[in-house]
């Protein structure tokens, strides 16, 4: 059973469910019902128990309205509050479909969803509505461990529309009203379901993908992500066949918390990727490889969500070294790597929370939530790669993807399936001394690590400690600005290290700064880097950057290392600026800026 549900698919499996909801802005609520389709998996079964969280239940019936007995369980604080329907007597027994219909609407506390008045969007003109679904805006069974198709019919006003993680069907208007109606046919996990609802319009971008966006930012994403097409290709050519029909993007508001969402069909953006050389796309080579990493192969459990996170970052970064030069695996690897030391250093190098597999019995995921499954996870693959050779682990990887295609699996699975298969081709030795246990549960920095080399990255790590051992001198602007953005975003990365311990001094800091005109980037990668440095060097002139830069965007890999480097130098104010703005934010953002300020 998974320890981040309360439902009982393995008592009443859900299968599919069916949605007909309206959107009223006006009351920030989605409402109507949803058809929950089951499969009663033995002969003593007498409830179906639904995950909700924030979620007001009206009623329970059948299709045909006949009422069904239903009651609230006790409010779990992280998980929600379970809906339990009786099942009649009539309609149990092992294998029988039962199907309850479960009117309901959303809350303005229901964190699945973000309500954005007009002002807060980029046309000013119209609201706007998304979903991020790790807690559910449906009633449903809540768990990565159970796979369903969905469909849904929600009405919106004119002239606003409406799209999904799932095939647009078609749309009926009725005066001011219309209603889209879409449909996904192939199995996935309730946290991929996703909805967008705005002043939207669409470019095309390749054969089977478009980008969405308010018409302010539609011009700028096609020219973006024109590579998406290639990305796919990529990935195909890895892997297996894309079997999701389309892969549309969704450039969303700046107040969207990730960098993207890997919604089945219609990914989900954020605007701070509009860096205007297409630097910042690797996300989306990202959210491609999770087309088949974590949408097509599921971790079973949210404790194991490197089996999505970790392989993804592989996958992408094969896409990329395909694409770009074999260099560039290795180069992502290496700032990777920093990361994970940052944010292991962040948590406690002893914290349960660092290890591959960590024990999140009546844990918030999203309190565990940090670069450990994609980088750790990724530091994995890359050490069993080097011991069975890269054209023959690339093979496993594709068997493996078509192996466990539409299922929801675990560590243990994963492992297995590697150790039998080359055991079969007779690589048995070569495989024999890894250390499973320690990967999987031993907290900390990898105890395997391969090490990685890239010429690109040596000469950025160089330059960053020639600026701490000579305060700048004698180093010109040249050398910086032919770096690509990955190398600059290196630079930065290998100062922010240096200066932990010892920050720079603020005329070294200046002069940087009339070198590379760092204060006046467009680009929020070197933006959130170069203030994190200026903070720590006590240049009190960045912070009107810093919190304006902070309200500009809403992404938590920005937003939350910022509010802590602010919250060190200057308390005051980055406590009162937070409160000012947490309702900008989405819930998910605001609940961890509180918890890092201790609000």
């Amino acid at each position: 059973m998974d320890p981040s549900s309360l439902s009982n698919p393995h008592e009443a499996k859900v299968d599919s469910i069916h949605m007909v909801l309206s959107v009223d802005f006006s009351n920030s609520t989605l409402s109507g019902y949803v058809d929950v389709h089951t499969t009663l998996q033995s002969d003593n079964v007498s409830q179906l128990i639904l995950d909700s969280n924030h979620l007001a239940i009206s009623k329970a019936t059948t299709v045909d309205n006949q009422p069904l007995t239903h009651q609230l369980g006790a409010t779990h604080e992280v998980f929600g509050t379970p809906v339990i329907v009786e099942i009649p007597v009539a309609s149990r027994g092992a294998n029988k479909q039962f199907t309850a219909r479960v009117y309901y609407s959303t809350t303005k506390a229901s964190p699945a969803l973000q309500w954005l008045t007009s002002e807060q969007t980029a046309g000013k003109r119209h609201p706007y509505l998304f979903s991020q679904c790790q807690a559910s805006m449906v009633p449903c069974q809540d768990s990565p461990s159970n796979k369903i198709r969905y469909q849904a019919e929600i009405t919106v006003q004119a002239p606003l529309v409406a799209r999904m993680s799932a095939l647009f069907t078609s749309q009926v208007q009725n005066g001011d009203l219309i209603t889209y109606h879409f449909n996904q046919d192939i199995q996935i996990p309730t946290y991929l379901i996703a909805i967008a609802v705005g002043n939207l319009v669409s470019r095309d971008i390749g054969p089977r993908s478009k980008i969405w966006s308010e018409p302010e930012m539609v011009e700028k994403g096609a020219y973006e992500f024109a590579n998406t097409e290639k990305f796919i290709q990529a990935g195909e050519d890895l892997l297996t066949p894309y079997i999701w029909k389309k892969y549309d993007l969704l450039l969303l508001p700046p107040s969207f918390p990730y960098g993207g969402m890997e919604n089945p069909m219609l990914t989900f953006l954020t605007p701070t990727l509009l860096a205007g050389d297409r630097s910042l796309e690797n996300v989306v080579a990202h959210e491609i490889a999770h087309s088949w990493c974590g949408n097509l192969v599921t971790n079973r459990y949210w404790s194991e969500f490197f089996l999505n996170e970790g392989f993804t970052v592989f996958v992408e970064r094969k896409i990329v070294g395909r694409m770009y030069g074999t260099e560039m695996f290795e180069f992502e690897a290496i700032n990777g790597l920093k990361h994970l030391h940052d944010d292991i250093v962040q948590f406690g190098e002893a914290n349960p929370l660092t290890a591959l597999r960590p024990n999140l019995e009546g844990i918030d995921p999203d309190d565990a939530f940090s670069s450990v499954p994609y980088e750790k996870g990724f530091n994995l693959l890359c050490y069993l790669q080097s011991l069975v050779g890269v054209p023959e682990f690339e093979a496993w990887l594709k068997s493996y993807i078509s192996h466990f295609s539409h299922q929801s699996i675990t560590a243990e699975q994963m492992r297995t399936y590697f150790v039998d298969y080359f055991t079969e081709k007779g690589k048995k030795d070569s495989i024999a001394n890894v250390d499973w246990d320690s990967w999987f549960n031993k907290p900390g920095m990898p105890h395997n690590q391969v090490e990685f080399t890239s010429a690109l990255g040596d000469t950025a790590k160089e330059l960053a400690k020639r600026w701490v051992s000579t305060n700048g001198e004698g180093i010109g602007a040249t050398e910086f600005k032919v770096f690509n953005s990955q190398q600059k975003i290196l630079f930065l990365d290998t100062l922010l290290a240096l200066s932990e311990g010892k920050s720079l001094p603020i005329e070294t800091i200046e002069k940087m700064d009339q070198l590379y005109e760092l204060s006046s980037t467009g680009n929020s990668e070197y933006r959130a880097k170069w203030y994190t440095i200026c903070l720590r060097s006590g240049l009190t002139r960045i912070q009107p950057k810093v919190t304006a830069f902070l309200i500009e965007q809403g992404r938590m890999k920005f937003v939350r290392p910022l509010y802590r480097e602010l919250n060190k130098v200057n308390r005051e104010l980055a406590t009162s600026h937070f409160i000012q703005h947490r309702d900008f934010y989405h819930n998910i953002c605001s609940k961890m800026v509180a918890k890092d300020l201790q609000i």
